[in-house]
C-alpha cells in the first residue's frame, strides 16, 4: 500500500471488489481497447475500504477482469464515515443539490454487497479529492491469468441502446460544461463589479 496525495492506494485482488451497478457492453469494449493500446491503467478505481464495493471505476474493473488480470490499483475510502462523499444521478449534481436526485451511500453499498446491481451509470460519486490520480500502472504488474466472463455484470443492451447510452452520456457532459460556462460568466461579472467599487475608493481617506 502506498500514499498518493494523502490517499490510500492499494493493489488488491480483482475478485475482492464488488460492483454496485451494471456495466455498458459498448463502453466496456471501448475501454478495453484503450487499456490494451496504452499497455497500462491510467487511473486507479475507488472503493469503500470496509466492503470493497466499487464507487468509481466500474468499467476499468470490468475491463481488467475480462482481460484476465488478477490485481487492480484501488483508492480506498471510508464511505460511511466520510460525509464529503456525495452520490447523485447526473454529473451536474456535483454543483446543485436536489433531494429527489440524491442517492444514499447506504443504498450504493447495499446494492454491491447484495449483488442486486443498479442500472448502468445510474450513480455519480463526488469526492473531496480529484478522482483523476494518474498512476500509469503497467499491465504486467497486474498479473495475468485466463480471461474471465463478466457478462453477468453487464446490462443486456442492443447496439442501438448502447449508442443511445453514449449519446446521453455526452449530453450529460455538455450539460455540465454549459453550467460551468454560465457560472464562470457570473463570477467574472461579480469580479468586474467589485473592481469598479475599488476604483471608487481612490479618493477615500481612511479615518
Amino acid at each position: 500500500m502506498t500514499e498518493k496525495q494523502d490517499l490510500r492506494i492499494a493493489l488488491l485482488p480483482i475478485d475482492s471488489l464488488k460492483p454496485h451497478e451494471k456495466g455498458s457492453p459498448l463502453y466496456l469494449e471501448l475501454l478495453k481497447q484503450e487499456i490494451l493500446g496504452d499497455g497500462l491503467l491510467k487511473y486507479p478505481i475507488i472503493a469503500d475500504e470496509k466492503t470493497h464495493v466499487i464507487l468509481d471505476g466500474m468499467h476499468r474493473w470490468l475491463a481488467l477482469k475480462s482481460l484476465g488480470y488478477t490485481l487492480i490499483p484501488v483508492i480506498l475510502v471510508d464511505a460511511f464515515q466520510n460525509p464529503k462523499i456525495r452520490v447523485g444521478r447526473r454529473r451536474i449534481h456535483r454543483y446543485t443539490c436536489n433531494s429527489d436526485e440524491e442517492i444514499t451511500i447506504e443504498k450504493v453499498l447495499s446494492a454491491g454487497f447484495s449483488g442486486q446491481l443498479m442500472k448502468p451509470r445510474s450513480t455519480r460519486h463526488f469526492f473531496s479529492f480529484s478522482k483523476f490520480q494518474r498512476i500509469n500502472c503497467p499491465l504486467h504488474q497486474l498479473k495475468k491469468r485466463t480471461p474471465q466472463d463478466v457478462s453477468k455484470y453487464l446490462a443486456k443492451m442492443t447496439r442501438e441502446e448502447c449508442n443511445l447510452a453514449i449519446k446521453e452520456w455526452l449530453e450529460e457532459i455538455s450539460e455540465e460544461l454549459e453550467f460551468l460556462e454560465k457560472r464562470k460568466e457570473e463570477v467574472e461579472k461579480e469580479m468586474e463589479e467589485f473592481l469598479n467599487r475599488i476604483k471608487s475608493l481612490n479618493n477615500f481617506t481612511i479615518p
